[in-house]
């Protein structure tokens, strides 16, 4: 059964702020620190055999300023690449497929791949790469708001023994101290950002 809850107006309030507060911080980044924060992610994770040595991999498009997975991907021995979908925007629905082939874009201008045969379930993965708009170091993440990863991935909850790695994938000006997760949160196990590799749960 899936959890209720009833947001907390203050923690809501604090959330907005600091989606403002990075979106800003993003947008200002030229096309240049964008590409050295992606080469310097990479270098944080060849550390990481759970990360390095993943063999069935979600990953993500990189949009609004949003730290690119490319130049790590690339060093990776990946064996089956998937994306996210997004198969209903009402219900803040998507689901995930194989990355071969990409000719579509959704309504957000994000390059999305093509629904041929089955999606992937989430537990199907070794690791999944999430992009964020703010973490915390116990694990806590905000995203973008409209909650398409939390409900893709609220099934993990219930299936811990089958649980792929969650690394969080972010700038470092991406920290926040005054980030308290929410029950619904499902946790991350890592977060790698341009500077350090924080390790959690791996």
């Amino acid at each position: 059964m899936q959890r209720q809850h009833q947001p907390n107006q203050a923690q809501q309030t604090l959330k907005h702020s600091i989606r403002q507060q990075m979106r800003a911080q993003r947008r200002a980044l030229s096309n240049k620190q964008q590409q050295m924060a992606a080469n310097n992610i990479k270098r944080q994770a060849q550390g990481s055999a759970a990360i390095m040595s993943a063999k069935r991999v979600l990953a993500y498009q990189p949009f609004a300023g949003e730290i690119s997975p490319q130049c790590l991907i690339q060093a990776m021995n990946i064996e089956n690449l998937y994306l996210p979908r997004i198969t209903h925007y009402r219900r803040q629905q998507m689901q995930f497929y194989p990355s071969r082939r990409m000719n579509t874009c959704n309504r957000y201008g994000i390059l999305e791949p093509c629904a041929i045969g089955s999606p992937a379930k989430p537990n199907e993965f070794d690791l999944i790469l999430v992009p964020l708009l703010a973490f915390g170091r116990n694990g806590s993440r905000i995203g973008m708001g409209s909650g398409y990863y939390d409900r893709a991935l609220v099934c993990l909850d219930h299936q811990q023994s089958t649980r792929p790695n969650l690394v969080g994938m972010a700038h470092h000006f991406q920290e926040t101290r005054n980030l308290n997760p929410e029950p619904w949160d499902i946790p991350l196990d890592a977060i790698l950002t341009d500077r350090e590799f924080i390790n959690i749960n791996l």
